[in-house]
């Protein structure tokens, strides 16, 4: 092999996978979720950079969490765990204007049912730590 077919590598393996140069994920998740830590291995292996965000310590404020859930097409209670028991017991069956729910997932991320990968304007929730794949 030349060298400067060996040089060439790195860029045939971007190029294989599609991955721009300037690429980079950021991906908001609950620490002790299984999809979670699969996801950012998946994140890991198709961008060079990958922001990692908990939850409960990247604070965000109502403005870029309506910026998320207009990226992801969502409501902020469509991105709720309905089954954990936080949710069973203090929130089942009410009915909050948006404003409220959107108070909910701030003030408790750890009803966030998915992880979410945000790249660029596109933000994926991610059901499956494949998806990732996708964005």
């Amino acid at each position: 092999m030349s060298y400067s077919s060996i040089l060439a590598i790195p860029n045939i393996i971007a190029m294989h996978k599609h991955i721009p140069q300037n690429d980079e994920i950021s991906l908001f998740h609950n620490p002790n979720c299984s999809k979670a830590k699969k996801a950012l291995v998946y994140a890991k292996s198709i961008a060079r950079s990958v922001s990692d965000f908990e939850f409960s310590k990247s604070a965000k404020t109502a403005t870029q969490w309506k910026n998320i859930l207009t990226s992801l097409g969502k409501k902020p209670k469509d991105i709720l765990d309905k089954s954990k028991p936080y949710y069973q017991t203090y929130l089942r069956g009410r009915d909050f204007i948006d404003d409220d729910w959107l108070n909910v997932v701030m003030n408790n991320p750890e009803l966030i049912r998915s992880p979410i990968a945000i790249k660029g304007n596109k933000a994926l929730f991610l059901d499956n730590p494949s998806d990732i794949l996708r964005i």
